[in-house]
C-alpha cells in the first residue's frame, strides 16, 4: 500500500509527500516506535530497584524525500513550510488508515549537489508522541431535533411544534485500542438546570458541577491529559469563566478507557432542560 504524507504548518498551509512528483518520498521513520522512560527507585532490601510507572518519550519523525522537479522553487517552498520551532500537524495515510499528529519543526536540511534534484530530510518532535482519528467521535444525549422545514406555514387553530426532545440521555462508544484518552464534555441548559453532571455506567465515575444554569448557559469541560479545564458561559452577559473550583467532591475528569463505555448524563434538578454532547478523538500509540 503506498502511503502519503500531508503537513499543515501554523499557517494552515499544506504540502504533500507521495511517490510522484515534485516532493517524491524515500523514507519516513518515527512512526511505528514506542518508546518510554522506566522510573525507578534503588531497591529498600539492596537488591535491584522498585518500579515506579513509566514515562512516555516525545515522539522524533524523520521525513526524508527528493525535490524533482522546479528545484529552485520548490526548495524555498519547503523552508517556507518547515521555519524552524514553528507548530503544525502531520497527516499519514496508508490505504484505509487515516491519522495525524501535532509537531514541532527541529531541523530542516537540503544540501546543495550536482544535478536537477534535491535531497531533503525533515525533523519533526511531537511532545505528545500519541497519533490519533483525523475527526473526533461526537456522541449527543438529550439533544432537540427540529420538527419543521422552511418554507414553513402554521395552522391558524393547531399551532405547529418547533422541535422534539430526544429523551435518552445515554450513549455507548467503544474504545479498541488499549489507550484511555479525555473528552470534551458540553451541557447546555434550555432552561434551569442545578449541577449538570456525566457518569459512566461502566466505571461508576462521575463528573458533576455545583453550579446553576440558565436557558443558554453552557458548560464546557476538558479532561485531556494535557489540558483539564472547566469553562461557564453565561448567555446573557456572554462573558466566560473558569469554574475549576466547581467540580464537586468525588467527581473524576472522565477518560474513555479501553473496551465498552455507556455514559449517562443528567442533574440534580432540571434534567429535561438539559442538551449534553461528548467529543474526543482515540489515540494511538503508533500509526498502525
Amino acid at each position: 500500500m503506498e502511503r502519503k504524507l500531508v503537513y499543515e504548518n501554523h499557517k494552515g498551509s499544506t504540502i504533500t509527500f507521495e511517490y510522484k512528483p515534485p516532493f517524491i518520498l524515500s523514507m519516513c521513520d518515527g512512526f511505528h516506535e514506542v518508546s518510554g522512560t522506566v522510573n525507578s527507585v534503588s531497591s529498600a532490601y539492596g537488591v535491584g530497584t522498585t518500579w515506579n510507572g513509566t514515562s512516555i518519550s516525545e515522539r522524533d519523525l524523520t521525513i526524508k524525500g527528493t525535490i524533482s522537479q522546479n528545484v529552485q522553487e520548490n526548495r524555498l517552498l519547503l523552508y517556507d513550510m518547515f521555519p524552524l520551532n514553528s507548530e503544525g500537524t502531520l497527516y499519514y495515510y496508508e490505504g484505509e488508515i487515516e491519522r495525524k499528529i501535532k509537531c514541532i519543526v527541529e531541523k530542516i536540511s537540503i544540501p546543495e549537489k550536482i544535478g536537477y534534484t534535491r535531497d531533503f530530510t525533515i525533523s519533526l518532535v511531537c511532545p505528545n508522541p500519541r497519533f490519533t482519528d483525523l475527526f473526533a467521535t461526537i456522541l449527543s444525549m438529550a439533544t432537540w431535533s427540529p420538527a419543521f422545514k422552511f418554507a414553513l406555514k402554521i395552522p391558524k387553530d393547531k399551532g405547529i411544534k418547533f422541535g422534539t426532545k430526544n429523551t435518552t440521555s445515554m450513549a455507548t462508544t467503544e474504545n479498541i485500542t488499549d489507550i484511555e484518552y479525555g473528552m470534551t464534555i458540553r451541557f447546555k441548559a434550555n432552561d434551569k438546570v442545578v449541577n449538570p453532571y456525566l457518569f459512566n455506567v461502566n466505571t461508576r465515575e462521575i463528573i458533576q458541577i455545583e453550579k446553576k444554569m440558565s436557558a443558554g448557559d453552557e458548560i464546557i469541560i476538558t479532561t485531556h491529559i494535557d489540558n483539564k479545564n472547566i469553562i461557564y458561559k453565561n448567555a446573557k452577559t456572554g462573558e466566560e469563566e473558569n469554574i475549576n473550583y466547581l467540580i464537586m467532591y468525588g467527581s473524576k475528569y472522565l477518560q474513555v478507557p479501553s473496551g465498552t463505555n455507556t455514559f449517562r448524563s443528567g442533574a440534580d434538578t432540571g434534567e429535561e432542560n438539559l442538551e449534553s454532547t461528548i467529543e474526543f478523538l482515540p489515540e494511538y500509540e503508533a500509526v498502525w
